[in-house]
């Protein structure tokens, strides 16, 4: 299995320079809790979570007009359509990220590949075990702050 065969293939995206509430209104109205964020050729430069509003905006107490390019995670984990399943879930337990983006050959984004798409594609075992993988890290950092 490709990953094309299973990433989600509506995907929403935000540009670096639209504003922060902007990007949340968007992930409200779509109910999404992270957008790949493009450049001005339409190549993914970042990723803005629900988190990074919360924790980088709001705690912070920035403005929401602020372009979301100053809030955006900037280490943005890729694969590609035509990468083999496996390939995808590796590199996601490898990096302990929940998504990862799927681009093309020009480095836009043509998808988004998640726990819950493995899940529903692959046996619960690999499912499983992806999940596992992915988790350790918030394990293991709860287990230091305890």
């Amino acid at each position: 299995m490709l990953c094309r065969d299973a990433m989600t293939k509506k995907v929403f995206v935000c540009h670096e320079s639209d504003a922060v509430d902007e990007c949340a209104r968007i992930m409200r109205d779509r109910n999404v809790g992270f957008l790949p964020v493009v450049d001005a050729r339409g190549q993914v430069s970042g990723l803005v979570t629900d988190r990074d509003l919360t924790v980088r905006v709001l705690a912070e107490d920035l403005s929401l007009g602020m372009p979301v390019s100053g809030v955006m995670t900037r280490d943005v984990r890729v694969c590609r359509a035509t990468d083999p399943l496996r390939t995808a879930e590796r590199r996601m337990a490898a990096v302990k990220r929940s998504r990862l983006v799927v681009v093309d050959e020009a480095g836009r984004c043509v998808g988004v590949i998640s726990l819950s798409d493995i899940a529903q594609a692959d046996s619960r075992a690999q499912a499983g075990h992806v999940l596992y993988e992915v988790t350790q890290r918030r394990a293991v950092g709860a287990a230091r702050r305890v």
